[in-house]
């Protein structure tokens, strides 16, 4: 299947002048996670994670992905003409100078400028340029192959309310307002949905696992223009944003409107983001800067943090009964890794507010732990029993909130030496990282190393960033702070302020063998002000329990010890009151103290 899609793909480039075409896994808002109208790259490799592009020519395929795939992509892509090149820091542009080298001079590389932010395309033109290598845009180019691509989509757009939200949309618009006119410009051109979704306090689910809508948005000083279809909202809607001087025009009419209404005007926006595709339809003078929703956002008001502690409740509910679950149904069967991963959902779902997943559960048992960003599929999976290790990282969106939880539990058995060193080594660097205090400012790449070095004085390391920042119903994986070791990355360079939410999540995964994590979510905090400045520190707002059967005690310092100790305390007394009985009695095991 995937060699007839490539050769009526490479049939197109020949039909069109085309030497190469580049297919990446974004949509026209660069989203992490697509709608299926927009899973081009998946359609024509076979390879369906979440990061990875593609380049086709008429004698190879090639896909560049990062270290987190390269197991996956094996697996997905065994049987295609599909060659992986391993790129050597996460969403690095490497495929593009390779491109470049292997072109003759002249040659033609096709691109939907859609699927490219403006300075990615900048960054094309570099290499290409002094090659005389020419850009084309293809934007049809998808019709003629893909003969039964979905829709987009066209869900009900739904007004997130106040009670979740915490700051109205005629607040959060007079913020960006203020910044236009400090610019001395005339609009504030947007494409991130997550952004779009936390400016109008709109949800609906046009991508998989993210309440996001589809749309473009050019706010002005005067007039606020949202580009998304008008029967996607109901008549109340329309007339809340009437009155806050809204216009809602139709999704496809952004490259009809942008000139005209752009002409002569100054136009903030965020090069990174901005397809190349609306860039060139703007008559006016751009001034670029880094996107002014993003840091507004990322700091969450006391009724998101509010939201977000009760979904940790809940979602801690759901887990305890899915491993009470867990633990009785392996006494006497086996359970598929798809299943388990199901049966967990399920629990979700009967929380209050749930909507869905947060992103596609990861259950790996044993060795399939080891691929980082595993699903399990659902024919043949690997069957899970009581013995052996496995890891479970899963997630819900709640209306008043997102979750993301990562643990790994021993089934039964005698874990290895090796695992156990491992096991420890995760939860030291998860502890150590939790209890840190830091000047204010300090950036993502300042703080990964400490949730490494215990690993590191074993040999051990991990191939992953330590963790991300999470949205208030909206994407799990949120921009822009984080944890990672890449110094010039947004998560590496971006400084932690009070309160955002962020992950912390080291491991440690052996091919083939295991994979371990240990993941919760944290709040930033103001701890302290010295002479030397304001110092911050991190709550841990999860509340799953850590399993100490594969911990080696001897190895834990005495506040380690304590830190666990006093988490657990806190874990049972805060899911406790929701539990029966007998619940209650299997969750106070779990939490005994070490």
């Amino acid at each position: 299947m995937i060699a007839k899609r490539l050769q009526a793909l490479r049939n197109y480039m020949a039909s069109n002048d085309l030497d190469a075409f580049i297919i990446p896994s974004t949509d026209p808002h660069q989203s992490e996670y697509v709608a299926d109208h927009w899973k081009l790259r998946t359609y024509f490799s076979g390879f369906t994670g979440s990061a990875g592009t593609l380049v086709v020519t008429q004698k190879v395929a090639a896909l560049w992905t990062d270290s987190r795939y390269f197991l996956q992509f094996d697996d997905e892509c065994k049987d295609s003409e599909v060659t992986l090149y391993k790129q050597s820091i996460p969403h690095a542009p490497e495929h593009v100078a390779w491109l470049c080298d292997s072109l003759d001079k002249g040659s033609t590389i096709g691109v939907d400028y859609r699927q490219f932010s403006k300075s990615q395309i900048d960054y094309i033109f570099d290499f290409t340029s002094p090659k005389n290598i020419k850009l084309k845009n293809e934007f049809h180019f998808a019709k003629e192959i893909w003969t039964d691509r979905p829709s987009l989509p066209n869900f009900e757009v739904e007004i997130h309310p106040l009670e979740f939200s915490g700051e109205t949309t005629a607040s959060k618009l007079g913020k960006i307002q203020a910044e236009i006119e400090k610019q001395k410009a005339h609009f504030y051109l947007i494409s991130s949905l997550d952004e779009i979704a936390w400016l109008f306090n709109i949800r609906s689910r046009d991508v998989d696992f993210t309440p996001l809508v589809t749309a473009y948005a050019l706010v002005g000083t005067e007039q606020t223009l949202l580009f998304c279809n008008t029967n996607r909202f109901s008549e109340n809607a329309i007339a809340v944003f009437e009155k806050l001087n809204i216009s809602i025009k139709d999704y496809d009419l952004i490259a009809a409107t942008l000139p005209e209404t752009t002409s002569g005007k100054r136009i903030v926006t965020d090069s990174s983001s901005l397809n190349y595709a609306c860039f060139e339809e703007v008559n006016g003078e751009f001034i670029y800067q880094n996107s002014l929703v993003k840091r507004l956002k990322a700091v969450k008001n006391e009724v998101e943090i509010a939201g977000s502690k009760n979904c940790m409740i809940k979602d801690g509910v759901a887990l305890t009964k899915f491993f009470i679950w867990l633990e009785k149904e392996l006494e006497n069967q086996t359970i598929s890794e798809y299943k388990t991963g199901r049966k967990l959902d399920s629990f979700r779902q009967q929380q209050e507010y749930y909507t869905g997943e947060s992103f596609p559960a990861i259950v790996g048992y044993k060795g399939n732990g080891a691929i980082i960003h595993y699903t399990a599929p659902e024919k043949n999976s690997a069957e899970v029993s009581n013995e052996g290790i496995l890891l479970v990282d899963s997630g819900a969106q709640y209306k008043d909130g997102t979750t993301d939880v990562t643990r790994t539990i021993w089934l039964g058995g005698t874990p290895s030496e090796k695992v156990k060193t491992a096991y420890t080594g995760v939860l030291k660097g998860y502890i150590e990282l939790d209890q840190l205090q830091f000047p204010e400012g300090t950036t993502g790449a300042q703080i990964d190393a400490f949730a490494r070095v215990h690993l590191w004085k074993k040999g051990l390391n991990y191939p992953h960033g330590t963790g991300h920042g999470i949205g208030s119903f909206g994407m799990v994986h949120e921009p822009a702070q984080g944890f990672t070791t890449g110094p010039t990355t947004e998560r590496g360079t971006t400084p932690h302020l009070p309160n955002q939410l962020t992950t912390i999540e080291p491991g440690c995964y052996v091919a083939n063998e295991f994979g371990i994590r240990t993941e919760n979510i944290v709040l930033s905090k103001e701890i302290h002000t010295t002479d030397f400045g304001t110092f911050l520190g991190f709550e841990a707002l999860t509340l799953c329990y850590i399993d100490t059967q594969l911990i080696n005690i001897e190895e834990l310092r005495k506040e380690e010890k304590n830190w666990l100790n006093n988490y657990h305390q806190l874990v049972f007394d805060k899911l406790s009151p929701l539990l029966n009985e007998d619940e209650k009695q299997w969750l106070q095991k779990k939490c005994k103290a070490i």
